[in-house]
C-alpha cells in the first residue's frame, strides 16, 4: 500500500511543479535557518557537558555585598573555603582550585604571551585528564614541571618529543625554568577550562599574598567542587549564611572584608557556568530569542506548506471522492496524503541539509563560533534531525489530510466541484499569520539594529579615537617608560589610572553632601595627572589634578601611606549629588571622604569634569571622584597621532622592548573596547536581518504559489467581469486588493506583539531609542509593496487573458 502512495505521490509532485517547488524550496529553507540556529544554541549549551560525572561538579562562586553598593560577583572563590567545605559537608569528594593568568614564556631565547593555570596537584585525576606523554601521578611530582596541551606542545617544539624538554616562564618578574612532565589532549573548543599551559600551585610565587590565607577580600582561584552522586545541592547551599557568618574575618583595621562587609556563595553546575555563572560574557536572552527566531521562521515554512496544500483541495477532491467510492476508509486517506507530506518534507530536509553543510563554513565565521554536524558520529542529532523531518511533516500535511478524510464523496460527485467555502478563509487565516511573524520580525530586527548603532555612536564624553591602553606598568619603571613614550613624535600623551572606560570601576566612596543629609555614594577612580588629557575629557569648573604634593593621595613605593589631605576632582552629576548649583560652586570645598570603613580623608575639589561614559549605553552615568593614587595606576592609555598609526606602534613596542626586555606587550585599542560592549547585540541584530530576509523569502513564496492558484480558479469570474466592462486596472486592483487585506491585518497583529518585545529589550539600556509610529508604518507598507510584487505578475498575467478562453467551454 505504501509503495502505491509513493507512486501517486510522486506523480502529483511532478504534475504540480510550481506548487513541488515552491512546497520544497520553502520548507528546505525553512529546515535549514531552523537547524543552522539550534546547532548554535546547543552548541552553546552544551559547555564541558564531556567532564567524568560533569553533573556532580559545581563551581563555587562569591559574591561581594554591602549595603547601598553593587554587588562585585566574581566566578572564583577565596582560598580558606576549601578546607572550610572539606569539614563542613562529607558529601564533598574533591575540590579542585587554579589561578589563570597570562604571563611572558621564553624558548630558544625568543618570548611568547601565554596563559597558565595554577592548579593544585589534584587537578589531572579531578577533571580525568587523558595523557598521551607521561603520566598524571608524575606530572606534578616536581613543583618545576609544567604540562602541555598537544597543541601548545607542538607550537614550542614542533614535531618533537616534548617530555623533559624546558620552558622559561615569567612569574613575579623572574623566569623560572619548568620541565615538561606531560602532554596531554587538547581542551574543548567549548570548555571553560582551557588547559593548554598548566603549571603546579606554589606559595613561593605569592609570598606577601594575605589574600591567600585569612583575607577574604580577594576570590582569586577557580574553585571545583565534585559531589558524591545524589546529594542535595539545595540543603548544601542552606548552609553557605551560616558558614560566612562563623568564618568571615571582621574588623581587622578595616582593611578585611569582614567590616561593613558580607560574602554570598553560591553553586553554580559545571554545564551551565559558561551562561549562568558570574562574569559570563554569554547571553542566555539572546540565545532564547535566536531559539525563538528559528522556532517562527519554520512555523513560517509549515504555514506556507499548509496553505498551498489548502489552495489545491478542488484539484484533488474528485481524486478522493472517487477513492472513497470505490471502497477507500478515512484512515487510508488520511494515511495517504500524511504519507505525501511526510515524502516532501523528507525531499525537503535532504536538501536543507545540503544547505547546512555548505552554508556552515560561513555560519561560523560570522558568529564566531565552531559549530559542527556530525549526524554520523552524533545518534542523537541524526534522531532528531530525522524526528524533525517526519515531524514537518505530519504538522504540515494533518490539515488537509484530516480535511480529506471528512470530505463527503456526493458533496463533490453531485455538484462536479469541491466544497470548498470553509477553506477561503482558512488560507486567509494563514496568510495573515505568516505576514504577522514576517512583519514583526521586520520591525524587530530594524529597531536592534537602530539602537545598537544608537549606543555605538553615543556620545561618550572622551574621545576614543587613537587611544591605545597599556597593562603592566604599575611598578618602579612606570615612570621611565612615560617619558620614554612622551619622547616618540608619534604619541601626543600618556596617562594613567587603576581602570580604563568600558572595564568599569570597583573602587566605592562615601561623601557626605553639603546639606548634611547622609553620605552618599560615588565611583572612585584612582588616576594619574594626565589622565583626563589623554581621554580629552572637558574641564567644566576649577583645574586637573597635577603632579604637585598636595594632589598626591598616595606615593608609589614600599610602605606609602594615604595622606590625610588631597585634592580631588569629580564630574557634573557628582557636583549635583552633593549639592552644589553649578560646578563653579563645588571648588574650593572641603569633603569629608570615606576610602573606608576605617579611612577618612579631607578631600578639597580643584575641578568639575564634564560626565563621561565609563560603562556601556545599559549603564547609567554615576557620579565620579578622581584622585592621584601612584600605588594603583594599573593601566596606561597612550594617545597616538593617528595618521602615523603604524609607527606610532612599532614605537610603543621598541619602547617597551627596552624597558621591559624580559615580557612582551600586550595593548588594547580603546575604539575596538568600545565596540565589544555591543558585540552580542549586533550578533542578535545581524541574525535577525539574515534570517527575517529568509522568513519574508519563504513567505512570499507561499503567496506567489496561492496567487497563482487563486488566479486559475477566479479565470472564468474575471473573464465573465471583462466581457460585462471591467478593465485592465480594475481586475488588477481586485486581485492585488484581495491579498492586501490579509497582510494589512498581519501589521495591525505584529505592530504590538513587536512593541511589546522592543520597549522589553530596550529597557535594558539605559540610553535607548524611542519606538516612533513612522519606522512601523513604514515597514509595514514595505510588508505590503512586496505582497504586491509578488502577486502582481499572476494579476497582470489573468487581467489580460483573452475571456473567450475562460469562456468557450460553458
Amino acid at each position: 500500500m505504501f509503495q502505491n502512495y509513493l507512486k501517486i505521490a510522486m506523480r502529483n509532485l511532478m504534475r504540480h511543479k510550481l506548487f513541488s517547488f515552491i512546497n520544497i524550496a520553502g520548507l528546505a529553507i525553512g529546515l535549514a535557518a531552523f537547524i543552522l540556529i539550534t546547532l548554535f544554541v546547543r552548541d552553546e549549551f552544551s559547555w564541558d557537558s564531556h567532564w567524568t560525572r560533569a553533573e556532580d561538579i559545581y563551581r563555587l562562586e562569591n559574591t561581594m555585598t554591602r549595603a547601598g553598593e553593587p554587588d562585585r560577583s566574581s566566578p572564583n572563590a577565596v582560598d580558606p573555603l576549601k578546607d572550610i567545605f572539606f569539614d563542613t559537608f562529607a558529601e564533598v569528594e574533591d575540590i579542585a582550585r587554579y589561578i589563570n593568568l597570562g604571563i611572558t614564556l621564553q624558548n630558544n631565547g625568543e618570548l611568547f604571551s601565554q596563559r597558565v593555570l595554577i592548579a593544585d596537584h589534584n587537578f589531572f585525576e579531578f577533571f580525568d585528564l587523558k595523557f598521551l606523554e607521561g603520566s598524571a601521578a608524575g606530572a606534578f611530582s616536581n613543583l618545576s614541571n609544567v604540562v602541555l596541551s598537544e597543541r601548545t606542545a607542538k607550537k614550542y617544539f614542533g614535531d618533537s618529543a616534548a617530555l623533559g624538554r624546558t620552558l622559561s616562564i615569567s612569574l613575579r618578574g623572574e623566569f623560572h625554568d619548568f620541565t615538561v612532565a606531560g602532554v596531554i589532549e587538547n581542551p574543548k573548543d567549548n570548555s571553560i577550562v582551557v588547559h593548554d599551559f598548566i603549571v603546579p600551585f606554589n606559595r613561593e610565587y605569592f609570598v606577601g599574598a594575605r589574600w591567600f590565607t585569612e583575607d577574604w577580600r580577594f576570590p582569586i582561584r577557580q574553585t571545583f567542587v565534585r559531589f558524591a552522586s545524589g546529594t542535595d545541592i539545595n540543603l548544601v547551599e542552606a548552609q553557605f549564611p551560616d558558614i560566612v557568618e562563623r568564618n568571615l574575618p571582621k574588623g581587622q583595621d578595616g582593611m578585611e572584608t569582614g567590616r561593613n562587609w558580607s560574602v554570598v556563595l553560591s553553586l553554580v553546575p559545571i554545564e551551565d557556568a559558561y551562561l549562568f555563572g558570574n562574569g559570563s560574557n554569554a547571553d542566555p536572552d539572546v540565545l532564547y530569542a535566536f531559539l525563538g527566531v528559528a522556532v517562527l521562521i519554520l512555523l513560517i515554512a509549515v504555514v506556507n506548506f499548509l496553505n498551498l496544500s489548502m489552495a489545491r483541495t478542488a484539484h484533488r477532491a474528485r481524486e478522493v471522492s472517487m477513492r472513497k467510492v470505490l471502497g477507500a476508509s478515512r484512515r487510508q486517506v488520511l494515511q495517504q496524503f500524511l504519507s505525501e507530506s511526510v515524502i516532501l518534507a523528507l525531499i525537503s530536509l535532504v536538501i536543507a541539509l545540503t544547505l547546512v553543510e555548505l552554508a556552515l563554513p560561513y555560519y561560523n565565521a560570522f558568529l564566531s563560533s565552531l559549530v559542527e554536524m556530525d549526524l554520523l558520529g552524533d545518534p542523537a542529532l541524526l534522531a532528531a534531525v530525522i524526528a524533525l523531518g517526519v515531524g514537518v511533516g505530519l504538522s504540515a500535511g494533518s490539515l488537509h489530510a484530516a480535511y480529506f478524510a471528512m470530505l463527503r464523496p456526493r458533496d463533490v460527485l453531485y455538484s462536479n466541484t469541491s466544497p470548498d467555502a470553509g477553506t477561503s478563509g482558512l488560507r486567509a487565516g494563514l496568510v495573515v499569520a505568516q505576514f504577522s511573524i514576517s512583519v514583526a520580525l521586520m520591525i524587530i530586527a530594524f529597531f536592534v539594529n537602530q539602537q545598537t548603532e544608537f549606543a555605538r555612536h553615543l556620545e561618550l564624553g572622551f574621545k576614543a579615537e587613537n587611544l591605545i591602553v597599556i597593562g603592566g606598568t604599575n611598578n618602579e619603571r612606570s615612570e621611565d617608560i612615560k617619558q620614554r613614550l612622551l619622547a616618540s613624535p608619534y604619541i601626543e600623551a600618556v596617562g594613567r589610572s587603576s581602570d580604563v572606560p568600558t572595564e568599569g570601576s570597583e573602587d566605592r566612596l562615601y561623601i557626605r553632601p553639603i546639606t548634611g543629609s547622609d553620605p552618599v555614594m560615588l565611583d572612585g577612580l584612582p588616576t594619574g595627572p594626565d589622565f583626563f588629557k589623554v581621554y580629552q575629557i572637558p574641564l567644566l569648573a576649577g583645574r586637573y589634578l597635577t603632579d604637585a604634593e598636595a594632589d598626591m593621595l598616595r606615593s608609589r613605593g614600599d610602605g606609602a601611606e594615604y595622606k590625610a589631605e588631597t585634592n580631588i576632582v569629580i564630574n557634573a552629576m557628582a557636583a549635583k549629588l552633593l549639592g552644589f548649583d553649578t560646578p563653579d560652586a563645588a571648588i574650593g570645598h572641603i569633603m569629608p571622604t570615606d576610602l573606608s570603613s576605617s579611612l577618612r580623608i579631607n578631600a578639597t575639589i580643584v575641578g568639575v569634569v564634564q560626565d563621561f561614559h565609563f560603562d556601556s549605553a545599559r549603564d547609567v552615568i554615576r557620579p565620579g571622584i578622581y584622585y592621584v593614587d601612584q600605588g594603583r595606576q594599573s593601566d596606561m592609555s597612550v594617545r597616538i597621532i593617528g595618521r602615523n598609526r603604524d609607527e606610532a606602534v612599532a614605537a610603543i613596542e621598541a619602547i617597551w622592548r627596552e624597558t621591559y626586555p624580559g615580557s612582551l606587550l600586550s595593548y588594547r585599542v580603546m575604539t575596538d573596547m568600545v565596540e565589544a560592549q555591543y558585540k552580542t547585540d549586533d550578533r542578535l541584530g545581524d541574525i535577525l536581518a539574515i534570517f527575517t530576509l529568509l522568513a519574508v523569502t519563504i513567505s512570499c513564496m507561499g503567496l506567489y504559489g496561492l496567487a497563482s492558484f487563486t488566479a486559475e480558479r477566479r479565470t472564468k469570474e474575471i473573464g465573465i467581469r471583462k466581457v460585462l466592462g471591467a478593465r485592465l486596472g480594475d481586475i488588477v486592483r481586485l486581485l492585488l486588493w484581495q491579498f492586501s487585506k490579509p497582510i494589512l491585518i498581519a501589521n495591525l497583529l505584529a505592530w504590538p506583539a513587536a512593541f511589546y518585545f522592543l520597549n522589553d529589550w530596550l529597557n535594558g539600556f539605559a540610553y535607548r531609542i524611542e519606538l516612533g509610529v513612522l519606522p512601523f508604518v513604514i515597514i509595514g507598507a514595505t510588508a505590503l509593496f512586496i505582497g504586491w510584487l509578488t502577486v502582481a505578475g499572476h494579476a497582470v498575467l489573468v487581467a489580460r487573458a483573452n475571456p473567450i478562453q475562460a469562456l468557450r467551454h460553458e
